[in-house]
């Protein structure tokens, strides 16, 4: 499978490298396949809406027969609503969104009909690439995000990204700014590779999850910074195969699997690698979350190591009490199993810097702790430096500071 993979992708980068050489003059606005949405009538004058002359070019993309097409998004700034790419496509694979300028999203929350700003839908064969930025101009919305008072139910605002059942793309060099919601959602989603984006927000923005990712699988995110106001990468449920690597994250609140057991359709998540990665002043840095949960389900298979942390709050967590002021003890539903963290190194602004709190119905399984070396940084140096384990059967090995707990 990871073979194929490999080929598609390469494939696929062969394709968007050799892009309009040697094309003619095509008809629907396109020279070459080259689909420029100011051939569509888009202006970018950072204040005319160009929803509609954006999807008119992509939909003329969409449906060519002749070459792989390419939707152009040039140089300036253009202001555009919610817009929706969708397939299937008759256009060769792959069909190409590369976008140069600034994408600029409406604040009025009113045009708004779902979630999502740009929505990426049902296509098999996709690149998305620039040198452009996706602005979200979340600042405008965020005050109306009610998530810390209505924590179980809040009103979701759009995600700037989202891929809903795309399959066999890349997506490269993006930059997303302020996103409202999410920068990245991808659900439904199968053999994705995300290289060198670039995904900002303040560190107190609400919910705006460098990305976050459901019921997909073969999902590669590498190389990329990350910096917002929640998790820098979130893999939620019904998700496998998951490989992230080479990212720097802070301020943030971590890599995480989860939160995982909200809603009772929520699958198992099965097979998460993050490796070589550093934490900056995050909140958290390898984070596994569960709430109670009403369904039973598992999160396994789960690997995160040779991790720097630099002032990190909490680098290694287990919470299954996550969503309830009572932390614990835990009686969620959800099994955790084979976790394992590994050559995890730096500093730590916190006492407790492992904090395995698992669940009394489920207790935790197989859990690997080896080679952590971590030094407290923070203020108050009278207070023990010690790790934190309730129903976690730990196996502590290598070099350890602090030492291991007894579960």
């Amino acid at each position: 499978m990871a073979t194929t993979t490999n080929f598609f992708i390469l494939g696929i980068l062969f394709i968007s490298v050799i892009g309009a050489s040697g094309r003619s003059l095509l008809d629907n606005g396109s020279a070459g396949g080259i689909y420029d949405v100011t051939k569509f009538g888009a202006v970018a004058d950072g204040k005319t809406d160009n929803v509609e002359k954006i999807r008119a070019a992509w939909q003329a993309a969409c449906k060519t027969s002749t070459v792989p097409a390419t939707v152009l998004i040039p140089a300036g700034t253009f202001v555009t609503g919610q817009t929706l790419f969708a397939g299937p496509c008759t256009s060769p694979k792959p069909i190409t969104v590369e976008i140069v300028g600034k994408a600029q999203a409406t604040t009025d929350l009113s045009e708004y009909y779902s979630p999502e700003w740009f929505q990426f839908e049902n296509i098999d064969g996709l690149v998305l690439k620039g040198s452009g930025v996706f602005d979200g101009q979340g600042s405008i919305s965020w005050p109306l995000n009610d998530c810390k008072q209505n924590k179980g139910n809040c009103a979701s605002l759009p995600s700037s990204l989202k891929f809903d059942k795309i399959k066999n793309a890349i997506v490269q060099d993006v930059t997303s700014l302020n996103s409202m919601q999410f920068h990245f959602h991808l659900h439904g989603c199968s053999n994705i590779s995300f290289t060198n984006l670039h995904i900002t927000a303040p560190g107190n923005s609400p919910n705006t999850d460098g990305m976050h990712i459901s019921s997909s699988d073969f999902i590669t995110v590498t190389n990329s910074v990350i910096a917002t106001g929640d998790d820098c990468i979130s893999v939620g449920h019904s998700t496998s195969n998951i490989t992230i690597s080479g990212i720097t994250c802070g301020p943030g609140h971590g890599i995480s699997v989860g939160s995982l057991g909200k809603r009772p359709e929520e699958k198992t998540v099965n097979g998460v690698s993050v490796k070589n990665c550093t934490f900056i002043g995050s909140t958290n840095g390898a984070r596994i979350k569960t709430w109670i949960g009403t369904a039973p389900a598992e999160a396994k298979n789960i690997v995160y190591e040779d991790l720097i942390m630099k002032d990190v709050q909490n680098p290694i967590v287990i919470d299954q009490s996550y969503g309830k002021k009572e932390r614990v003890p835990s009686t969620s539903v959800w099994k955790i199993s084979d976790a394992h963290f590994r050559r995890i190194k730096g500093t730590t602004v916190s006492n407790i810097p492992v904090s395995l709190q698992c669940s009394s119905k489920n207790p935790c399984e197989n859990i690997e702790v080896a080679d952590v070396e971590l030094t407290y940084v923070g203020p108050q140096k009278s207070i023990p430096f010690a790790n934190s384990c309730i129903n976690a059967k730990a196996i502590f090995g290598g070099k350890l500071n602090p030492a291991a707990c007894v579960s």
